[in-house]
């Protein structure tokens, strides 16, 4: 992830409704699976760290976190956070079942991941029973040569390969769906309109986060807060990204 991307993401993350919404669902999603106040939870490549204090939220969990970024670190003392090192999900820092749950959100995309020790190495340090929950961006056909770039990724997940990755070890897998299939539309015919707006090739590669008008960046919260009601139900056929949540084996 390019550096100036960890300042873009400190400034977004706490207001853009992509992860508000993200960070409600995965907070309710948990509750559901059985995780409970007083348990550990650990944030496999947290960022800047919103997701932590998201996660700790409404019940009182601790809250572990890393990141492979320096850049990511020089934001954590202004979350206040304190349980957070810098590391590489390849070789994650902790002894084996030390947490009772252990979340994942859009790293394993990454080109520095080696997606197979990174889930093997989740898995090691989650205590028997204890919940994983992984979210990737969906259809390797969305990816974007600028987007992509700028965050470091070179994959995008299909529901068969997150699943066929997740059964490589001993787990019961509780659900995975697609999310933010309400906004798909949009999210489709922004990366079919993309390669034709003109850019300088000098210019550096940014993300697609971009400010939104108060209003519309309401209205897909809203949107999506929706969505979360109907996700407690139902999975979700189709998404601009892919939540999988298992429990691991005793």
């Amino acid at each position: 992830m390019e550096p100036y991307e960890y300042t873009t993401l400190f400034k977004f993350e706490t207001s853009y409704w992509w992860f508000r919404g993200l960070h409600a669902i995965l907070r309710e999603t948990l509750r559901d699976a059985g995780l409970r106040s007083g348990l550990s939870i650990l944030d496999a490549g947290c960022g800047t760290g919103q997701n932590l204090i998201s996660l700790s939220e409404n019940n009182d969990c601790e809250i572990y976190g890393f990141d492979i970024s320096i850049h990511a670190a020089s934001f954590w003392p202004q979350r206040g956070l304190e349980r957070v090192c810098v590391s590489s999900i390849n070789e994650i820092p902790f002894r084996e079942r030390s947490f009772d749950a252990v979340v994942s959100v859009d790293v394993l995309e990454c080109e520095a991941v080696y997606e197979m020790a990174a889930y093997s190495e989740m898995w090691r340090v989650l205590k028997p029973g204890g919940l994983i929950a992984i979210v990737v961006p969906a259809y390797e056909w969305l990816l974007s040569d600028e987007h992509h770039k700028a965050v470091g990724a070179t994959r995008r997940y299909s529901k068969r390969r997150l699943i066929d990755l997740l059964n490589t070890k001993p787990v019961e897998l509780i659900r995975v769906t697609h999310l933010f299939a309400s906004v798909f539309p949009l999210v489709v015919a922004y990366r079919v309109l993309q390669p034709y707006w003109k850019r300088r090739a000098s210019d550096a590669p940014r993300s697609d986060l971009k400010p939104l008008p108060k209003v519309i960046n309401e209205t897909l919260f809203n949107v999506a807060n929706i969505e979360k009601r109907f996700l407690k139900r139902f999975d979700l056929p189709f998404g601009s990204s892919i939540l999988a949540v298992a429990r691991k084996a005793d």
